[in-house]
């Protein structure tokens, strides 16, 4: 009985030290502000400020989309302070096809002042449904595509429960 009692009394305090912990990770998180840039109900623009007792620019992101209004390409600025600039530090382009995504991704050449060429690849297969089924990573070595095999997993699809009372029943 009293070992019941005491293991009870320390998950009490693991939780309470868990949720104090978490409260902290949220209000570091509130540190940073969005503002939003809408054209024809879909975001063209989005800049991210520091709040560190005054607002900072921290970085920007600039959408394009396709005439169906998904998103073509997805552009990253950090702020330089110094220079009070808008600098390019990563770019992302989106094709489609009937049943996969693929993402481009390329990073910005500060001395050539331009994109590298991609320096790599995700590919997403879709299911019927256009959801996500597998996964697929690919890193640019000099004149191919070399897949991360570290970086493939099948993605969990989750099944809906048919009848849920099904779930309850327990076997004697």
């Amino acid at each position: 009985m009293k070992t019941t009692v005491l293991f009870r009394m320390m998950v009490l305090v693991a939780m309470v030290f868990a949720g104090i912990a978490n409260a902290e990770l949220k209000a570091q998180n509130n540190n940073f502000i969005t503002n939003e840039e809408k054209v024809d109900d879909v975001v063209v623009s989005k800049v991210i400020y520091r709040l560190d007792g005054s607002l900072y620019r921290h970085m920007k992101y600039d959408f394009t989309y396709d005439e169906q209004k998904r998103m073509a390409s997805k552009e990253a600025f950090k702020w330089d302070s110094s220079s009070e600039k808008w600098i390019p530090y990563f770019k992302i382009d989106y094709t489609y096809s009937s049943n996969e995504i693929t993402l481009l991704y390329a990073r910005w050449n500060k001395s050539h002042k331009a994109y590298d060429d991609s320096v790599e690849k995700s590919v997403y297969e879709l299911n019927d449904a256009n959801m996500p089924i597998a996964y697929m990573n690919y890193k640019w070595n000099d004149y191919k595509w070399i897949e991360e095999s570290a970086g493939n997993w099948a993605m969990n699809i989750q099944t809906p429960v048919i009848d849920e009372a099904d779930l309850l029943l327990a076997g004697k």
